[in-house]
C-alpha cells in the first residue's frame, strides 16, 4: 500500500483537528433531529458532505481515494457520525450521474454550497434488496409527475431539504419501470415520520417519508424515463468503497479500544492480552482491517484512474462491513457486562455495525455483484 502523499497527510490532520473541535456536540442534550442537523451542519461547513462534488458546483472536487482516506479518518475519530454526510454524498452521485437540466444543477449547488442535507428515498416495506419491487408510483400529468407512496427507511428524513425519490412508472414493468426524481422535500403532500427510536445510530435520524399525490415538475426526472435502475447501480458502485472506508475507520477504532482494554484488564494475575487466545484474535482482526484498507483504496484508485471497479467496490464493501461487525462483536465480548451497563464507544460501534452491513447492499448482494463479474 502506497504511503499517503503530502496533501493527503494534510487532509488527514485537518480531519482529526475537526473531529476534536466538534466532539463536544455529541454530548449536547438535543433531540434526535436537532442533534443530527447540528452534526451535519458542522460536517458541511468543512465540505465533508461534498468532497466529490466538482468545484464549479460548490464542492471540494477532490479525488476519490483522498475522499475515502478522509472518511476513514472521520469514522475513526467520530464513530457513527457519517451517516448524514454519506447519504448526501450518495444523493449527489445520483444527480451528477443523471443531471440533464438547470434544475438538477441548482439542486446540486444547494447541497454543496447551501449545506442542504439530502435523503435517499428507496427502501419500502416490500422493497429492500429487490428494488424493482417498489410500490411508490409516478404518473405523468401534463408537464408534471404525480408521486404517491411511502418510503420506510430514509436516512436524514427529518432534516433533508432535497430528496432522491425512486418510483415505478406504469405501464413499464421491472427494471424498466424504475425512475429517479430530484424532489424539493418541502413540497405539499410530503410528510415525514418522527425519527425511529434506534438501537445505535445515535448521531443521525432515520424514518419514513410519505408522498401523497405530490406534484413535481417534469424537470425533476433524472436521466431518461426508465433509467432509474441503471443510475442507482452506478451510484452504489461509487458509494460502496466510501462506505467501506467508513467501516474500516470504525473497525480500527474498535480494535484499538479493545487492545487498550486488554492491556489494562487482568485475570489470573496477568493482563488479558498476554493470553494467546486473546492476542491471536487481535492479530487476526488487525490483519482483516489492513486487508479492508487495501481493498477500499484499490477500488477508489481504480475510479480515479478510469479503470473498471464494480467488482472491486463490492469486494471492498463486503469485506470491510464484515470486518467491522466481527471486530466490534469481539470487543463487546471482551469488555463483558460493561457493554450493557455502561455507555461506551465499543457498544455504539457494535450497534452501528449492523446498519453499516446493510448500507449499499447486504453481504449477499455484494456476493451477487462479485459473482456476476467473474
Amino acid at each position: 500500500m502506497a504511503e499517503l502523499n503530502a496533501m493527503q497527510v494534510k487532509r488527514v490532520d485537518r480531519a482529526r483537528s475537526f473531529a476534536r473541535e466538534i466532539r463536544p456536540l455529541l454530548d449536547k442534550p438535543l433531540d434526535k433531529t436537532a442533534l443530527a442537523l447540528s452534526i451535519f451542519t458542522a460536517f458541511a461547513q468543512k465540505g465533508y458532505h461534498a468532497l466529490l462534488i466538482p468545484r464549479h458546483f460548490g464542492g471540494k472536487g477532490i479525488d476519490h481515494l483522498s475522499a475515502g482516506i478522509i472518511y476513514e479518518t472521520l469514522s475513526y475519530e467520530l464513530p457513527g457520525t457519517l451517516y448524514g454526510p454519506l447519504t448526501s454524498a450518495h444523493c449527489a452521485f445520483m444527480i451528477m450521474s443523471g443531471a440533464q437540466n438547470d434544475f438538477h444543477e441548482d439542486r446540486l449547488k444547494a447541497i454543496a454550497r447551501e449545506h442542504d442535507p439530502a435523503g435517499f428515498c428507496l427502501t419500502e416495506e416490500s422493497a429492500g434488496s429487490d428494488i424493482t419491487a417498489v410500490r411508490t408510483l409516478a404518473y405523468k400529468q401534463g408537464n408534471s409527475y404525480i408521486i404517491t407512496g411511502k418510503k420506510s427507511i430514509v436516512i436524514n428524513n427529518t432534516i433533508a431539504q432535497t430528496l432522491i425519490v425512486f418510483a415505478a412508472m406504469p405501464p413499464a414493468a421491472g427494471r424498466a419501470s424504475l425512475n429517479a426524481f430530484v424532489v424539493d422535500a418541502n413540497l405539499p403532500g410530503i410528510s415525514r415520520g418522527d425519527p425511529y427510536d434506534t438501537i445505535g445510530f445515535s448521531s443521525g435520524v432515520m424514518g419514513s417519508v410519505v408522498f401523497d399525490d405530490v406534484r413535481v415538475p417534469d424537470v425533476c426526472l433524472l436521466g431518461e424515463a426508465g433509467s432509474g435502475y441503471l443510475l442507482f447501480m452506478e451510484t452504489l458502485d461509487k458509494g460502496r468503497p466510501l462506505v467501506a472506508a467508513s467501516c474500516t475507520g470504525e473497525a480500527q477504532k474498535a480494535l484499538d479500544l479493545t487492545i487498550e482494554y486488554t492491556k489494562k484488564r487482568e485475570q489470573f494475575g496477568n493482563s488479558l492480552n498476554s493470553f494467546q487466545v486473546i492476542s491471536f484474535s487481535l492479530a487476526e482482526h488487525a490483519t482483516e482491517i489492513h486487508a479492508a484498507r487495501l481493498l477500499y483504496r484499490d477500488a477508489l484508485n481504480r475510479i480515479d484512474e478510469g479503470r473498471p471497479f464494480t467488482m472491486e467496490a463490492s469486494m471492498a464493501k463486503l469485506h470491510a462491513a464484515q470486518t467491522l461487525m466481527d471486530v466490534a462483536a469481539f470487543g463487546v465480548e471482551i469488555i463483558g457486562y460493561r457493554s450493557v451497563t455502561e455507555k461506551n464507544e465499543l457498544s455504539g460501534i457494535y450497534h452501528d455495525s449492523r446498519l453499516m452491513g446493510a448500507i449499499d447492499g447486504t453481504a449477499n448482494v455484494q456476493k451477487m455483484v462479485i459473482a456476476s463479474q467473474l
